[in-house]
């Protein structure tokens, strides 16, 4: 299986936004910012990825 370029950037961007939801969890304390984080973690890599 060869990984694309636009894959990687999916990929890292879905990382950055998990990284954000915890930066805003941990300021609000409100662990739905958290669990959005993860869905779009997940919804970017069922789109970009498979």
């Amino acid at each position: 299986m060869k990984v694309q370029a636009y894959q990687i950037a999916a990929i890292l961007g879905s990382l950055l936004l998990m990284a954000a939801g915890l930066l805003r969890m941990s300021h609000s304390g409100n662990p739905k910012e958290l669990v959005i984080a993860i869905l779009y973690f997940f919804a970017n890599l069922l789109i970009f990825c498979l």
